[in-house]
């Protein structure tokens, strides 16, 4: 058997790497469809405001030890002042601070020997036998339960509402054995190694490849699944809509035509006069003249048509009386059997029996509906299956909204507002309609085709903690920051922290794992899905703050869309980023109080009286030489269409770096949690964001050194990712793959706790 060349990679224990390297967004190895707009190459854009990026963001040369408010999902719809007015104390907060004194630098670290292969002969077997399954699922459908009619909704809307079972689906899991060869191999890294930059490896921890060989043919499995399904009759009777409008039960070409006496192009029944007291013939000097549309001197209602009866005496039309008063009333539904859209009484008869019931031979009035009729519509349909279609007097439309009457009993209809499996009606004209809702079989035929294997190659390679390549022939200075934060869940606090890599190289630029997101179906609890995303396993960097030449500029706007292809899927990425001249409140540290010299101390938030300042809560602060920048993700993901969006909008001020941030996030298909999938009030795009955290600026403390003098007296010392588990200055606490946004950590766990 020919194999195939092409192979497939299956990651066990720790995953492995599918691409290496970490380029800006310009140089990215993802397909790159469109830039619609791009302002860095302007001279001058929005209100000519500028600054150095440095100013308004982080000197990350500068030792900074900043405090900020983390109000998350549960509080996010508090301020300070509401915050601090309900629980008498201040937010839960975040602490931020740089290490200046140290410094990730990627220097190049060429070692051949550390692809070299070696065979591990305990671990190969020669015809493995493994067994293996398949699972196959049948299609997903639902059960029709009852068709209620909607007595809630206003009368023009009312139609019946379609209940239904909950999903049925079904499964089966067919067992089989595969026969292949298995060789195994020990290096330190798999090829092809690095060329440039530094990669970190875990000495502590081995992973294992397999590189699986596939058979050119596939092998299928097939299952059958046998299902009773409950579903609308073929009939569709809630769905048709009457076109007998003289109701007589048979086809009728359009009513004999006779005048247009207005001119208006229509045919339609006119009123000579405005009958002021209603009292239905014209009083000469009380009601006003329209016209005398016929010329026949005489003021009255005038029929530009011949409005056609049926030649059948037609009861009152059936309708639902909800208050059982015996009266028509506007708000119950009835059967518009005439087409006229308003209820009709019986035809008025001679009783000649005086038995207040019409008998057959008694003289009636053959009312129309006094509408124009035009030729009457139909649906073909072969009904006694002689091969020529009949004409049926009704269409069909897109909405249950045909009100069902049983006319078992020809004196006594019933409107039928609930129907269930089996139920059956007879019409006005004795048609009889049976299982309305109805029990069919439901064979549903899946097959599935699985790879066959035959022949794996494991190896077996050590951790690879991160890479990073250079941008230029010079080395690159990557600098480290940490945030650090506690959650309260069931009274039991937890701790948290996550670290920060940056570098400055044409823009702010932030290294991280990349993110992405899996559909529903996939994760089943918060617990599951980890932070809300998988991770790709190697270290890459985008741009965080576009700057022109290191300013940024209010009116700046960068938008970037690329397909990206991954071991998972392919996702669509488009980003957006605009900057704008701002301000920002926040309870950011200034005096708290007043101290008149009595050892007690007035508090500026509420005027209490403390003797202990630090009691004392913060007090707004308005920094108005600010930049507001908008970060906009949205992830597409190929094939499935679930769509994931982020939307970061942080407030940077000049000499104080972050001080205001928000994060928000949209899904059109929830992971693990439907109520987040449509949340919040759309916006201007018919787009629902839901807040997932914001950080308040509560204080900072930071202290600047001359960059050149510090180099030369002070140098920063070089430390790898793998080592700051091991260092005290980093609380011995390991660097960890995240999802990043700045100095915002997401986590959509937050919005389960």
């Amino acid at each position: 058997m020919d194999k195939k060349r092409l192979f497939f990679i299956i990651f066990a224990g720790v995953f492995g790497f599918t691409q290496w390297g970490c380029e800006n967004p310009e140089n990215d190895q993802a397909e790159l469809t469109s830039t619609s707009n791009n302002t860095l190459g302007s001279p001058s854009v929005g209100n000519g405001q500028t600054g150095q990026v440095s100013d308004y963001f982080y000197n990350f040369e500068n030792d900074i030890n900043a405090s900020f408010y983390r109000f998350h999902p549960s509080i996010l719809g508090y301020d300070y002042e509401k915050y601090y007015g309900l629980f008498q104390k201040d937010p839960p907060a975040m602490s931020y601070r740089t290490f200046p004194d140290y410094l990730v630098t990627m220097e190049p670290d060429d070692a051949p020997e550390y692809t070299r292969r070696y065979y591990i002969d305990s671990l190969s077997v020669q015809d493995s036998i493994v067994p293996d399954s398949v699972l196959i699922t049948s299609t997903q459908f639902k059960n029709l339960e009852l068709l209620e009619w909607d007595l809630d909704a206003e009368p023009s809307q009312q139609r019946y509402q379609l209940r239904n079972s909950n999903w049925i689906q079904s499964d089966t899991m067919i067992h089989y054995e595969e026969t292949f060869d298995v060789s195994a191999y020990r290096a330190v890294v798999d090829t092809p190694f690095i060329e440039t930059g530094i990669l970190f490896v875990d000495s502590s921890e081995w992973k294992d490849t397999n590189y699986v060989f596939m058979a050119d043919e596939q092998i299928r499995f097939t299952a059958t699944f046998d299902f009773i399904r409950q579903q609308l009759s073929l009939d569709s009777l809630v769905f048709r809509e009457n076109t007998d409008c003289n109701d007589n039960g048979e086809w009728d070409q359009h009513e004999e035509q006779i005048e247009d006496y207005n001119n208006d192009g229509k045919y339609q029944v006119l009123y000579e006069y405005t009958d002021q007291n209603n009292n239905g013939v014209y009083d000469e000097g009380t009601d006003i003249i329209i016209a005398d549309y016929n010329a026949d001197g005489i003021y009255g209602v005038v029929y530009e048509f011949e409005d056609r009866g049926n030649g059948l005496w037609d009861p009152a039309e059936v309708w639902y009386d909800i208050n059982e008063d015996g009266q028509y009333d506007l708000n119950e539904p009835y059967e518009d059997r005439n087409c006229n859209e308003k209820w009709d009484g019986s035809e008025s008869f001679t009783d000649a029996n005086a038995n207040n019931t019409y008998d057959d031979g008694e003289e009636f009035v053959d009312s129309g509906n006094r509408l124009y009729d035009a030729t009457e519509g139909f649906t073909l349909k072969d009904i006694d299956g002689d091969g020529v279609p009949d004409k049926l007097l009704y269409t069909i439309q897109d909405k249950p909204a045909n009100l069902l009457v049983d006319w078992s009993d020809q004196e006594n209809p019933v409107v039928l507002l609930e129907i269930s499996l089996n139920d059956d009606l007879t019409d006005r004209w004795g048609n009889v309609y049976t299982d309305i809702i109805e029990e069919v079989d439901f064979l549903d035929f899946k097959q599935q085709y699985v790879n066959d294997v035959d022949s794996v190659v494991t190896l077996y390679t050590r951790k690879k903690v991160g890479h990073i390549k250079h941008h230029d022939q010079f080395p690159e200075d990557y600098f480290i920051t940490k945030s650090e934060w506690t959650t309260a869940s069931g009274g039991v606090e937890e701790r948290h922290y996550n670290y920060q890599i940056f570098y400055e190289q044409n823009h702010v630029n932030q290294v991280v794992y990349p993110a992405y997101f899996l559909p529903i179906g996939f994760y089943f609890s918060p617990g599951e899905i980890q932070d809300g995303f998988w991770h790709k396993r190697q270290l890459e960097s985008e741009v965080l703050y576009f700057t022109s030449n290191g300013t940024i500029r209010d009116g700046e706007q960068v938008d970037t869309a690329y397909y990206d292809t991954t071991a998972i899927a392919i996702y669509f990425v488009e980003k957006s980023y605009t900057v704008e001249t701002s301000q920002a409140t926040v309870p950011a540290a200034r005096k708290r109080y007043e101290n008149d010299g009595s050892g007690t101390f007035t508090c500026l938030f509420d005027n209490s009286m403390v003797t202990d300042p630090e009691e004392c809560p913060a007090v707004d602060t308005t920094f108005s030489d600010c930049f507001k920048v908008t970060r906009l993700l949205t992830m597409t993901m190929l094939g499935s269409g679930v769509q994931f969006g982020q939307r970061t909008e942080s407030w940077l001020a000049n000499g104080y770096g972050v001080v205001k941030s928000e994060v928000h996030v949209r899904w059109t298909e929830h992971p693990y949690m439907s109520d987040l999938t449509y949340n919040g009030t759309p916006d201007s795009s018919n787009q629902a964001w839901v807040g997932l955290n914001r950080l308040e600026l509560a204080s900072i403390q930071q202290s600047s050194q001359n960059g050149i003098f510090k180099r030369l007296t002070h140098p920063a010392q070089v430390i790898q990712l793998r080592d700051i588990a091991n260092h005290p200055d980093f609380d011995y606490d390991p660097f960890r793959i995240s999802t990043q946004a700045g100095i915002h950590t997401i986590n959509l766990r937050e919005f389960a706790e």
